[in-house]
């Protein structure tokens, strides 16, 4: 399941929030997440990475925008664990931030 490669990541590096609130319906299977990292221009290039999370208004939510393709389980997930752009340009202005889904996100098959 694309379970196995996004819980080791909120695992090691979730917040406290995430693992008691996530990850119990995650390893019970009630629910599941994915990894999203790879994008169209990027590929597996993370420090080219184009999707950036923006702050919103209040300073308490990011907003997320950008795309992700070749996403195992991306198309079942009730999570998505990805890497989008907080900062400057390379690696070091990377974030990993775990996202639900909502009406908001939109998923396809690609064909």
């Amino acid at each position: 399941s694309a379970n196995s490669i996004g819980v080791p990541v909120i695992i090691k590096y979730g917040s406290e929030w995430m693992k008691k609130e996530v990850l119990p319906s995650l390893i019970r299977g009630d629910t599941t997440c994915c990894l999203a990292i790879s994008e169209a221009y990027a590929g597996s290039d993370v420090a080219a990475l184009r999707t950036r999370g923006e702050l919103d208004v209040k300073g308490d939510n990011y907003i997320v925008n950008g795309t992700k393709k070749w996403i195992t389980g991306g198309m079942y997930a009730d999570w998505f664990v990805t890497a989008v752009r907080t900062g400057g340009k390379a690696s070091g202005g990377l974030s990993m931030m775990l996202v639900p889904k909502c009406n908001e996100i939109q998923t396809k098959v690609i064909k």
